[in-house]
């Protein structure tokens, strides 16, 4: 088993380019290519999607960002150059768990640290319709200098002539200071735009990044009725991603020790961080680095691992609720999910690791640690017995055919088509079939495969039913698939 070790702080990687927000992303451009206004909601959780805003805008040529308050109605808007946002430069992401150990985790899993900038401070206040007609005129200020006509609004500079020309608005709701105003602006522009008749690729569209807090708590839900495409940080991680990040902070094996025996360990130690951290990505980064793989210090394993990252323990109870297979977290969940305690992942509803270690969570654990055996090992035990079989049959005291119509599978499993032959059929034998020949005394097996045959059989038995192997059955059966 790999020894759990300190890596060295090395490169950075994006979170974009992951395959969950990947492909979060692509959907946010379709949307944009097809015209829609696009609301993006992360939890507060998540500081500063900055690396992902990057990723959507670096290969887009025309797009402004609309100033905060206070930087003057006026101010000039400007095409940014396409940003080379932050790139993986394909090394793995480490962490240096000695110094700083919060920031190199966030960084190995998000390409970034996150530092939350200092609160904008709020300029005076002097009413709804002021701050309404304040976000309006920096977002005229934007325009060229041409000046409006006696009846014309934004909305009408925005939708004729030469300013119809498909730019995207790039708002921070967080700088806002009244929801409501951004609220209105996402609904007027947008119909305006299609009151106007123009053509996706010269409507001008709005991109807003926000937190529920930002807005009214209905017009996220209102808003996806309208013309405007709500994209959720909700589901957008996924298995892949959560096995990148734990692979990559995996304590590097010398290539003497890349045995077959490792490699069945190490991919049982990755499916269990998996299994175990869900879309949480610091804790698969932290967990993979520093624990031992084996399942009797799991539990102090992951202790350490929630103490380091600032979880002692859940707010939300570990719990069976639904809304894993939604798009969208329900009211009750938004919450938790804006605080980063839930979020769905490969359709089933994850809350923080350290739900597990609350009182009465041993059974969700050894659930968990279950899920992984079973996805890596049975497939390998299915290998190791049809192996098994190939070398005992020759042994067989009785002739094929009878060997496989007493032996072969039961009516219900399919048999092998026309033109097969009773070792085709024999193939298929279970273990618990084959030890039953061997009793019989219709197979001879040698001490070793007999010894081989009672581990995969046991093996099989507990996963089957859902039971988790501890180490010592775990070194067994290691011995067993890689003799």
């Amino acid at each position: 088993m790999t020894a759990a070790t300190t890596p060295r702080a090395g490169e950075r990687h994006t979170l974009a380019a992951l395959p969950g927000p990947g492909i979060w992303l692509r959907r946010i451009a379709a949307d944009l290519d097809a015209g829609f206004s696009c609301l993006l909601l992360f939890p507060r959780a998540m500081p500063a999607p900055d690396v992902l805003l990057d990723s959507l805008l670096e290969q887009r040529a025309h797009w402004r960002t609309v100033p905060p308050p206070g930087a003057g109605a006026g101010c000039p808007g400007r095409d940014r150059a396409p940003s080379p946002g932050h790139q993986w430069s394909g090394q793995p992401p480490v962490l240096d768990l000695d110094d700083g150990y919060a920031a190199d985790i966030l960084t190995a899993a998000y390409g970034t640290a996150y530092p939350v900038s200092a609160p904008a401070v709020p300029c005076p206040r002097a009413g709804r319709d002021q701050d309404a007609r304040d976000l309006e005129a920096r977002l005229a200020g934007l325009l060229d200098t041409t000046p409006a006509g006696p009846h014309e609004d934004i909305y009408q500079r925005l939708t004729t002539g030469h300013h119809a020309d498909g730019c995207l608005y790039v708002i921070d709701a967080g700088q806002e200071h009244d929801p409501q105003a951004l609220a209105h602006l996402l609904l007027r522009l947008p119909a305006a735009a299609k009151e106007a008749g123009l053509p996706p690729h010269r409507r001008p569209r709005l991109l807003v990044l926000a937190t529920i807090e930002d807005l009214p708590d209905t017009y996220p839900d209102r808003l996806a009725g309208e013309d405007v495409a709500v994209h959720w940080w909700w589901g957008a991680l996924g298995r892949l991603d959560t096995a990148a990040i734990a692979a990559l902070n995996r304590p590097v094996t010398s290539r003497v020790a890349l045995t077959a025996r490792h490699r069945v360990e190490e991919a049982v130690v990755l499916a269990t961080v998996v299994e175990i951290c869900g879309p949480h990505l610091d804790h698969a980064a932290h967990l993979s680095a520093t624990w031992d793989g084996h399942p009797d210090t799991l539990r102090p394993a992951l202790t350490h691992t929630c103490a380091a990252l600032g979880h002692t323990s859940g707010s939300v109870p570990w719990t069976r609720l639904p809304g894993g297979l939604s798009h969208r977290p329900s009211q009750p969940l938004r919450q938790p999910w804006n605080a980063g305690e839930v979020d769905s992942w490969d359709g089933h509803l994850r809350q923080r690791p350290v739900a597990l270690l609350d009182l009465g969570a041993e059974l969700p654990l050894d659930k968990l640690v279950w899920l992984a055996q079973s996805r890596t090992l049975l497939p390998l035990v299915d290998d190791a017995r049809e192996d098994l079989v190939t070398r005992v049959l020759p042994t067989s005291t009785l002739p094929a055919q009878t060997m496989a119509d007493r032996y072969g599978p039961g009516r219900d499993i399919p048999r092998p088509g026309p033109g097969t032959g009773p070792a085709d059929v024999l193939r298929g034998m279970e273990l618990g079939t084959l030890a039953r020949a061997r009793r019989q005394g219709h197979v001879r097996l040698t001490a070793p495969q007999t010894d081989r045959l009672h581990a995969l059989l046991d093996a099989r038995n507990r996963l089957s039913h859902r039971r988790p192997l501890d180490t010592r059955q775990l070194e067994h059966l290691y011995q067993q698939l890689s003799p």
